[in-house]
């Protein structure tokens, strides 16, 4: 008995380190998922500004609006992952999550004219119409998205958690790939897309990049899914 179990033991962890182990192609997907969401999130920070800085100016209250409110949104999504990958801990819906906060971010050009212009006029009465007004803005554009953001860490962490068991190590790894990310949303935007492509085509090339790698993540852990288990 002592045998037989050690040896279904020493079966069922290559099984595992063969069908999700960080070293597979999935694992290193994961991990460009993680960085491009970083990145993701910091871009359209950046890209948040500009877009609104003809509506209500480039004062503290604008800036003040953006940052609080991403964070705030960002707090969400990170309760929100968690609570969604422990009960739907594939790495599928970490793709679909990220598919639509990429269909989301491609939206805001089209929608950001008509809500800004509804935005600004609602509080240009009001003394502090700037902040009411950003505020405002800000929550109709960017809540979606950068909640759906904000999941990708603690998703992407239970995802690799269940596959290598090093929490800590794990946990380090991914959010400092996320902040890598993060300090390349921050500059690229600045330093190339909004000087050289504008503020539109900056939303709509984050997004792309995103979407691209969602979509080739959906496909390849589909198609994991649907290969039969290898004979023993």
């Amino acid at each position: 008995m002592a045998t037989t179990t050690g040896s279904q033991q020493t079966q069922a962890v290559p099984e595992t380190i063969e069908t999700l182990g960080p070293s597979s192609f999935q694992g290193w997907l994961l991990l460009l998922l993680v960085f491009l969401a970083g990145a993701a999130s910091l871009s359209v920070e950046m890209a948040a500004s500009r877009l609104l800085s003809p509506y209500f100016g480039d004062s503290l209250f604008v800036w003040a609006s953006i940052i609080g409110l991403i964070l705030l949104y960002l707090t969400v999504g990170y309760y929100v992952g968690g609570l969604l990958s422990d009960r739907y801990p594939r790495p599928v819906y970490l793709y679909y999550i990220t598919a639509a906060a990429s269909l989301l971010i491609l939206l805001i050009p089209l929608i950001s004219g008509p809500i800004l212009s509804w935005t600004q006029l609602t509080f240009a009465s009001y003394d502090v119409g700037v902040l009411y007004g950003s505020l405002l803005a800000v929550i109709l554009l960017f809540a979606l998205p950068t909640i759906l953001l904000g999941c990708v860490s603690p998703y992407s962490i239970r995802i690799r958690i269940q596959q290598v068991g090093r929490a800590g190590r794990v946990s380090g790894l991914l959010y400092a790939i996320s902040t890598a990310g993060s300090i390349l949303g921050t500059f690229l935007p600045v330093l190339v897309l909004l000087p050289y492509l504008g503020v539109r085509l900056t939303f709509v090339s984050t997004g792309l990049v995103l979407l691209l790698i969602s979509v080739v993540g959906i496909l390849i852990t589909n198609k994991h899914t649907a290969q039969p288990p290898k004979q023993a």
